[in-house]
């Protein structure tokens, strides 16, 4: 039986209105004003508070091995969220991922209902067309997050009718809602995005803002997750041809300080789109207390400039401060040349272009190496040896990203039987490959409005 939502019930949960304050204002008549115009429309996606800060699920964190947590710092972990620790069901309630999600799902499904009320001119349809296809991306970034969060993985060799999300296309909320399929959910982040790509501009106005290359970009990360590494490629390759810019973590002048507590600026020269993660779940936050994994901080060369710019010591262990957000608290989820650069790289390999792949990651060191000290000796390597060394330089510079989770899923669809473990006392927790505990359940506050 097909589970159905009434779309009204679980509006609080799903969606907030602080987006909209500016506007709901009631006037002397008792009528509410609410965004009408196109300028209105724009202010409403261009409220970074809403769209891009704190906006996308901060379980794709807190459920990874990035991080570890103390025996003492886990006794001080409140009550309700110890079991996340140990991926078991959470009792969570608003606010969360999945009601921060839904918000921007619900703006971007309110410009498409006021911009049907609007006709385009040739003076207004460049502003018409920012906000469509803004609201486009807006909407497929959303999706993407949730469908890692609370859904399984995509299967490339299908089986992809399992339960997915709520898929909206009005911000009516007296038309139900019903749970799409796994398929469904992604079907509509590629259509939502190839759409956008027409309308939106080559760049931004600002990195808060949705363009064709964020759009390339998401692209290319959705399709990676599908394990379609074909189409992953091509995107990346549109992205990075609109501009492949990446930072030299030598240079101060390029926005970086790798001695500093905080070494980077908020808008990078390779930020693309940016956002950052909420903290509804916050084990896995640097500042309440989460230790970088000890194994993968010592993954890193000592003449890798990430391991100065990422880390700094604390106690007996690391901890990460390298967040593109300008905050440790803050962590950069956002859209970079640099995770473009290394889809391709991944492709290339997959492909069997080892040597393409190769040269590649070479020329990315370049700006991740001490440039007093030679990169490393990579000598002859296999077409799979070239794959494990991309898809660990993927780890280490996507770090704290909110990537990790989606990675570990497909490559374990794949054989690569990443194991996940937690220590805790004298226990030993243990998640095998596939497990459907990497699925976050729903809100139990709306679990019972689904038959």
């Amino acid at each position: 039986m097909k589970k159905i939502i009434k779309f009204t019930v679980i509006v609080l949960h799903l969606f907030v209105w602080t987006a909209c304050s500016d506007y709901l204002d009631i006037k002397s008549n008792n009528r509410l004003a609410v965004p009408n115009t196109l300028q209105d429309l724009q202010a409403l996606l261009d409220n970074a508070e809403v769209m891009n800060i704190y906006s996308t699920p901060s379980y794709l964190e807190s459920a990874t091995d990035n991080y570890f947590l103390t025996d003492s710092r886990y006794s001080s972990t409140p009550e309700q969220q110890k079991p996340l620790y140990e991926w078991l069901p959470v009792d969570y309630g608003f606010q969360n991922d999945w009601s921060i999600s839904y918000q921007l799902v619900y703006n971007a499904n309110f410009c498409f209902d006021m911009l049907n009320e609007i006709e385009v001119t040739a003076e207004t349809k460049e502003a018409w067309n920012n906000v469509y296809g803004s609201a486009l991306f807006f909407r497929a970034y959303s999706y993407l997050g949730l469908l890692w969060v609370y859904a399984d993985t995509y299967n490339p060799s299908g089986g992809n009718d399992k339960p997915g999300i709520v898929l909206r296309a009005s911000s009516d909320f007296n038309i139900p809602s019903k749970r799409s399929t796994l398929q469904e959910g992604y079907d509509q982040v590629i259509e939502d995005l190839e759409a956008a790509i027409a309308y939106l501009p080559e760049k931004p106005l600002v990195k808060t803002r949705p363009s064709k290359w964020a759009a390339y970009a998401l692209l290319a990360r959705a399709y990676l997750s599908m394990s379609d590494y074909r189409k992953a490629e091509i995107y990346a390759d549109l992205c990075l041809e609109i501009d492949d810019t990446l930072m030299d973590y030598n240079n101060p002048d390029d926005g970086i300080l790798i001695d500093a507590n905080v070494p980077f600026n908020r808008f990078t020269k390779e930020t693309i789109f940016y956002s950052d993660m909420a903290v509804n779940f916050r084990l896995h936050v640097p500042t309440t207390g989460s230790y970088v994994d000890t194994v993968l901080y010592k993954s890193y060369d000592d003449n890798d400039l990430r391991k100065t710019a990422f880390f700094r010591s604390s106690e007996a262990y690391f901890r990460f401060k390298g967040s593109y957000s300008h905050s440790s608290n803050w962590l950069f989820s956002g859209l970079t040349t640099a995770e473009m650069q290394l889809i391709k790289m991944e492709c290339l390999a997959r492909e069997g272009k080892s040597d393409d792949a190769l040269m590649l990651l070479k020329h990315f060191l370049k700006f991740r190496w001490d440039k007093n000290h030679n990169l490393p000796d990579f000598g002859t390597l296999s077409t799979g040896e070239v794959l494990d060394v991309i898809l660990k330089e993927r780890r280490k510079e996507l770090i704290m990203r909110g990537l990790r989770l989606a990675d570990i899923k497909r490559l374990n669809l794949e054989g690569y039987n990443i194991v996940l473990r937690r220590k805790i006392g004298d226990r030993l927790v243990e998640i095998p490959p596939n497990s459907d505990r990497l699925v976050l359940n729903l809100p139990p506050d709306i679990v019972r409005y689904f038959e």
